[in-house]
């Protein structure tokens, strides 16, 4: 099972969040799966706390007598706990996106190097990285087009225009149904 990173630990935290705010009942592992092992001992504090406080006094009846004293189901020390988690994730999200970027355009350097060097030919150095980056699932305009590159692509994009706008009225619907094919092999490939 893939690690979850900083973008959905958040929204995994809120989902926990409101179960728990429903009422549900959650295994403690289900609790302590999303949490970093700091926030495990925070917790575990937390409701060690409760359970002092609970042989200490007795249960309150009151909602105030409840505030006076501290006291708290296990079920609000989580929430608490949960609302914490969640603003310190999120106080965090800009620094755990940048490490994400970071790592992915480390691995894409990595694959288009890898591609580079294994290439025979000194000329088809370039297109093999670019061909590695593609197969890898990244996009080969990562690596950075030159002017000519550049000025054959807007070429092709304007041909293609112009031959598109010269289809007749059955050739437009079959390129559509082409295009919509295209759309589907590539839903069921993911």
């Amino acid at each position: 099972m893939p690690k979850i990173n900083i973008t959905h630990r958040v929204g995994r935290l809120q989902d926990r969040l409101a179960q728990l705010e429903r009422g549900e009942e959650i295994a403690k592992r289900d609790i302590e799966a999303l949490l970093d092992p700091a926030q495990i001992k925070q917790l575990n504090k937390a409701q060690a706390a409760q359970d002092a406080l609970r042989k200490k006094h007795k249960r309150p009846k009151t909602e105030k007598e409840k505030q006076v004293i501290g006291w708290k189901t296990k079920i609000e020390v989580r929430i608490d706990f949960y609302k914490q988690a969640i603003a310190q994730e999120q106080g965090g999200m800009v620094e755990g996106i940048k490490k994400l970027q970071q790592e992915r355009e480390t691995k894409a350097a990595r694959i288009f190097l890898d591609g580079y060097f294994k290439a025979e030919a000194p000329r088809d150095k370039w297109s093999a990285g670019n061909i590695a980056l593609q197969r890898a699932g990244f996009d080969s305009g990562y690596v950075a087009l030159n002017k000519r590159d550049k000025e054959i692509r807007e070429m092709e994009e304007a041909l293609l225009k112009r031959f598109e706008s010269e289809l007749s009225k059955d050739e437009k619907e079959q390129l559509e149904l082409l295009r919509e094919h295209e759309k589907a092999l590539q839903k069921r490939k993911r």
